[in-house]
């Protein structure tokens, strides 16, 4: 099974939550921790190009660069994010941190 081929849910998941942006994060993160981790394992851009990418000196230096920058612009986003890879229990680069087109590869 790929990322394209993962059947789509016939629900909408409705999550109730409230807190700073990180708990609001680890809350989702944690609820959908199973989802999150699929679409991690199954996410052919992500294991056959970013994190190729990502493990090169020059890939490192291009997504701090860039999450510096998001940071800097939008540190409540950057806390939202910490707090999903954490509740989720991924790595957070893979999760999306870092704000750079194609990140992680996921949204919400």
């Amino acid at each position: 099974m790929t990322a394209t081929n993962i059947p789509r849910r016939q629900a909408i998941p409705v999550l109730y939550t409230r807190g700073t942006h990180y708990d609001v994060g680890f809350d989702m993160g944690r609820t959908f921790a199973s989802l999150i981790k699929s679409f991690l394992q199954l996410s052919i851009p992500l294991n056959n190009e970013y994190l190729p990418l990502y493990n090169t000196e020059k890939g490192k230096n291009a997504y701090n660069e860039t999450l510096e920058t998001v940071k800097n612009s939008f540190p409540q986003y950057i806390r939202e994010l910490e707090g999903v890879a954490e509740g989720a229990q991924v790595e957070f680069h893979k999760s999306g941190g870092g704000g750079g087109s194609g990140g992680g590869g996921w949204s919400y």
